[in-house]
């Protein structure tokens, strides 16, 4: 009998890599530069892993601040700035738990895969620089599939890829949109909340965990993965 679980897939900003700390600071550095606060709570739900991002958090700032923001291109051009200045090497840290996780499950032999809504240049420069490139039977990420997150194209191309059924598969994910992308999909999802989402709505995710340490490899080839990280 085949086992219940036949591949392990990644998300990528805030499971692999702590880039959402950074990205939120970065965020509220543009706020703060047109005399607002930006709300954490208010990020974390509705921008973090947004497809609509942008438009959301430039339609809160002229919320906030007023008109005078300037246009959606000069507020583009001044958040790459600030992103510039705070995805740094010494900013975007890798996870805890990442690098022994994937360790063991390379060596129980399972395909593993990264889905991300994130560009393919952002993702593989990570996954270069931390030297985890290697570890991935394909990358797949939001510009290479028609929609992003919380659409499940991603992880459907993601499944095709690695030739396995979507229900054979169990996802990380740090992100709501994320979570429901991978529930749209079939897949068995394990929510890994970032200290900055963790209050978020994560109940559609089969089981959250505080962190990727507390995964026992083994635990993922059981039939019920989602009981993955329980004491």
């Amino acid at each position: 009998m085949d086992p219940a679980i036949q591949a392990i897939v990644f998300d990528h900003d805030g499971v692999l890599v702590d880039s959402i700390r950074p990205h939120f600071l970065a965020c509220s550095a543009l706020f703060r530069e047109h005399g607002a606060e930006l709300p954490q709570g208010w990020w974390a739900r509705e921008v973090c892993g947004s497809p609509d991002a942008h438009p959301l958090l430039f339609g809160m700032l002229r919320n906030s601040a007023g008109a005078a923001t300037g246009t959606d291109a000069q507020l583009e051009d001044r958040l790459e700035a600030l992103w510039a200045e705070h995805f740094t090497p010494e900013n975007v840290r890798l996870m805890p738990g990442v690098r022994e996780l994937l360790a063991a499950l390379r060596t129980a032999g399972l395909p593993l895969a990264v889905a991300s809504s994130a560009d393919e240049g952002w993702v593989r420069r990570w996954l270069r620089h931390y030297e985890l490139d290697g570890s991935f039977a394909t990358v797949v990420t939001g510009d290479q599939v028609p929609r992003r997150k919380p659409d499940p194209a991603v992880y459907l191309e993601t499944a095709a890829r690695l030739s396995v059924a979507p229900r054979r598969c169990v996802v990380f994910e740090d992100s709501v949109s994320g979570v429901a992308a991978a529930r749209a999909a079939g897949m068995t999802v394990l929510a890994v909340p970032t200290p900055l989402t963790r209050a978020c709505d994560y109940s559609l995710a089969h089981r959250v965990l505080p962190d990727l340490t507390v995964v026992d490899a083994a635990e993922l080839f059981l039939a019920d993965p989602a009981r993955a990280g329980q004491p």
